[in-house]
């Protein structure tokens, strides 16, 4: 009997705010990529990161609420089973490799194991390697304080060492540095404005380790403590000037506690949908989006912070807007702790 073929599975990782949602854009406009199914695992209340990216075949598949490698791990090992049964009765078009974006504060050894223990998905798929952002600038930072960051870099195949050209070529040494105390010989690529292709990729998994990360039995998430996050409405157009003002000194506020802070908003004058991206450090950055993809759904922020209530910062940014008169009837909805 001939051996069955199995549908090859791309796990992209990386701390909060290395650039990954940047470089899965890129990726699915490219021909090696074609047809291929998308999985995004979010860590809060609203997803965004799906409406990001644009598949070149099918519309993302998004599990929000919760981390792939804890509470939403079942529902990964689910998704990849319910998408084989639908690919094999042709309720979904035939999808040639699965792409797998965790959230910023996931440990892949968790991942790993539970997809490698489901009967049908290791069956029917194989893990083709497990690919780790690191931030330039910030990334040695991260390594140091964040379980989950050096998690990320050790379960890697390959490294992709992003924003360079927002880093100083002291900052680029300093991050290769930690990147080889930690996983020396690792393959490693250099990312300025997420220019990596997809073939560049691809060839990178195929030249490093042969295997992925050994399954480990009863392998348990590592996970920086005290970590919540919450989502804060955003609605009608806002003044970018008095946006951005506002979540600078939000940023000098509460500096290392917010650890991210991302959405989609509708910036004046005409409304049109832009990304949102914030942390200490890294500074406010707008993009305008295709309104096809950014367009629908609830606009707003979802932030995520350490040892502080998410829903706390969210508030203060209402207030921060409120105050400039950028904001009314806003209110922060629910947090999420982990």
């Amino acid at each position: 009997m001939a051996m069955r073929s199995r549908v090859p599975i791309v796990i992209l990782t990386g701390f909060l705010g290395s650039g990954k949602t940047s470089l899965l854009a890129q990726w699915l406009k490219a021909p090696e990529f074609a047809g291929a199914m998308v999985i995004i695992n979010e860590l809060g209340e609203a997803g965004i990161d799906d409406r990001l990216v644009e598949s070149s075949s099918e519309t993302p598949v998004l599990l929000d609420n919760g981390c792939a490698c804890c509470a939403a791990g079942e529902d990964l090992s689910a998704t990849l089973e319910r998408l084989f049964w639908d690919r094999l009765r042709r309720n979904i078009p035939a999808f040639s490799r699965v792409l797998i974006e965790t959230t910023g504060i996931a440990d892949p050894a968790p991942i790993l194991e539970r997809l490698a223990r489901h009967g049908l998905v290791s069956e029917r798929y194989l893990v083709e390697g497990v690919v780790t952002v690191v931030d330039a600038r910030l990334g040695p930072g991260q390594i140091e304080r964040h379980p989950e960051c050096r998690a990320q870099i050790e379960a890697a195949q390959a490294v992709i060492l992003s924003k360079t050209d927002l880093a100083s070529e002291g900052e680029i040494a300093r991050a290769r540095e930690a990147l080889a105390a930690l996983k020396p010989g690792v393959k490693t690529l250099t990312s300025s404005r997420a220019n990596i292709s997809a073939a560049d990729l691809l060839a990178a998994l195929a030249e490093g380790e042969a295997q992925c990360a050994a399954v480990h039995s009863g392998a348990r998430a590592v996970h920086t403590p005290g970590v919540t996050s919450a989502f804060t409405a955003l609605p009608g157009a806002l003044d970018a000037a008095a946006l951005e003002a506002a979540l600078a000194g939000i940023m000098r506020e509460y500096g290392p506690a917010l650890l991210r802070l991302k959405g989609i908003v509708r910036l004046a004058p005409g409304g049109e949908p832009h990304s949102v991206q914030a942390m200490p450090g890294a500074g406010v950055e707008f993009q305008r989006l295709n309104p096809r993809r950014g367009g629908a759904g609830t606009t707003g922020l979802t932030i995520i912070a350490q040892d502080i209530e998410a829903r706390e910062i969210g508030a203060a940014v209402l207030s921060a807007l409120t105050a400039a008169g950028g904001a009314r009837d806003m209110q922060p909805r629910a947090a999420h702790a982990r």
